[in-house]
């Protein structure tokens, strides 16, 4: 059960705890809870982050949306950890891929997971072909810091295009009580220019996407790798923050967009502009890291 494994799990110290009944992982430090699980559909589905959850407190198993409208499809509404382009999905991806034949269509399900302290592998397969994907999360017991990046592999024995590839995908409202939804967002992030660094800008977070990149081929001061989301309500003193910084030093971006239930979900990575690598058999590519906390 996994209350009974939860409250083992904090018995010990452990950061990191699988339940194989709810298939729920369980991150957690001294104040934050990360929760993800496996659904129905095999998808990779983010559940809670938030404060931290008491042991007896259980995560539910992970359910698909069942999507508000005919047109508007659950795989869309569905907050996945890492979406691949295809299957219906509307919101931004975090992995785009071309084959050969001229297909782009990826639909990543779970295959495997492996657990080392407080490090987590899980193994994502695109459902027709040997397109693999290892997601990797760490997270720091103490601070609550998580840092997660991806290796894609190419197992199909031809070669492939990789045209945008995250490092991970926020899902900033997961869960009763980690998040407000509807319209009380405000965006935080840094830009400027050379002596006139580390401008503080705000705007509200509306129902379309918001992209932060920088397409020079380097980081610098005109934009920052970094964000913040805060509920109206809070201030520098007090209330609720999300933040994150990409760890990368070349082109970026970072797409903040609510879904249609007003969920925000924020992902970056490489910044796709005039981006296409190419993917030969038995190769496999490594974003970079983007933490968040």
């Amino acid at each position: 059960m996994l209350l009974a494994s939860t409250q083992a799990s904090a018995a010990t110290g452990d950061p990191v705890h699988y339940d194989p009944d709810t298939h729920v992982f369980t991150l957690s430090s001294e104040q934050v809870t990360y929760a993800f699980g496996v659904n129905e559909r095999g998808e990779l589905q983010s559940l809670y982050w938030g404060s931290r959850r008491a042991p007896d407190d259980t995560v539910p198993a992970a359910r698909s949306d069942t999507g508000s409208a005919s047109f508007d499809p659950s795989t869309g509404s569905t907050p996945q950890e890492y979406a691949a382009w295809g299957s219906a999905l509307y919101t931004e991806p975090a992995l785009k891929v071309s084959f050969p034949d001229g297909n782009r269509d990826l639909v990543l399900h779970y295959l495997s997971h492996t657990i080392n302290g407080s490090h987590v592998e899980v193994l994502l397969k695109d459902i027709s072909r040997d397109v693999r994907v290892e997601l990797r999360y760490d997270i720091d017991p103490d601070s609550g810091i998580l840092g997660r990046s991806a290796r894609i592999e190419n197992h199909t024995g031809k070669p492939l295009f990789v045209q945008q590839a995250a490092a991970a995908t926020w899902n900033v409202s997961s869960g009763p009580g980690a998040g407000p939804t509807g319209n009380d967002y405000v965006l935080h992030s840094l830009s400027g220019r050379w002596a006139g660094e580390w401008h503080l800008d705000h705007r509200p977070v509306l129902p379309s996407q918001t992209v932060l990149e920088s397409r020079r081929g380097s980081t610098g001061q005109q934009n920052n790798p970094w964000f913040a989301l805060t509920p109206s309500g809070t201030s520098e003193d007090s209330g609720p923050v999300w933040f994150g910084a990409l760890a990368w030093s070349g082109s970026w971006r970072i797409t903040v967009e609510p879904d249609i239930m007003r969920r925000i979900r924020v992902t970056g990575g490489y910044n796709p502009f005039d981006f296409s690598y190419r993917l030969a058999p038995g190769e496999s590519l490594d974003t970079p890291v983007f933490f968040a906390g």
